[in-house]
């Protein structure tokens, strides 16, 4: 990643769940916005692995967080969709966003978990009810 920097957005740190998974949010080159995670025991499975629902809510937390900058208002995940590539479990990983259709009351993302070399982890997807 190149000039990351911090983005402060109020709600995000407010959150109690997201705090307590410690995620993380950033913007990269000034526009991309970034959830990022520096796993520790407390994600893993008993396998030994990051434990799905932490790949879940971090796609669902991307995909929020990039709805709720171009929209400016709260929205509501109607359907979440995640498809786990690889297993990992430490170092930092990192989720992105894209919108892929803007409505008025609906939209959709499509989102992915990388790992510091660039590694899919998991891709996720979603459709989202606009609050309004």
């Amino acid at each position: 990643m190149t000039a990351v920097e911090n983005k402060k957005i109020d709600w995000f740190d407010k959150n109690p769940y997201l705090n307590h998974l410690g995620f993380e949010v950033m913007v990269q080159d000034g526009k991309d916005i970034l959830v990022k995670l520096s796993i520790d025991s407390r994600h893993l499975n008993i396998q030994q692995n990051l434990h799905g629902g932490v790949h879940a809510s971090m796609l669902d937390t991307i995909q929020s967080v990039a709805l709720k900058t171009v929209y400016k208002t709260n929205v509501t995940a109607l359907n979440l969709n995640v498809h786990y590539v690889t297993g990992i479990n430490q170092g930092l990983i990192t989720a992105n966003a894209r919108i892929i259709q803007q409505g008025y009351k609906i939209a959709a993302v499509e989102s992915e978990i990388v790992d510091e070399r660039g590694e899919l982890i998991a891709k996720g997807s979603g459709v989202y009810k606009i609050r309004r």
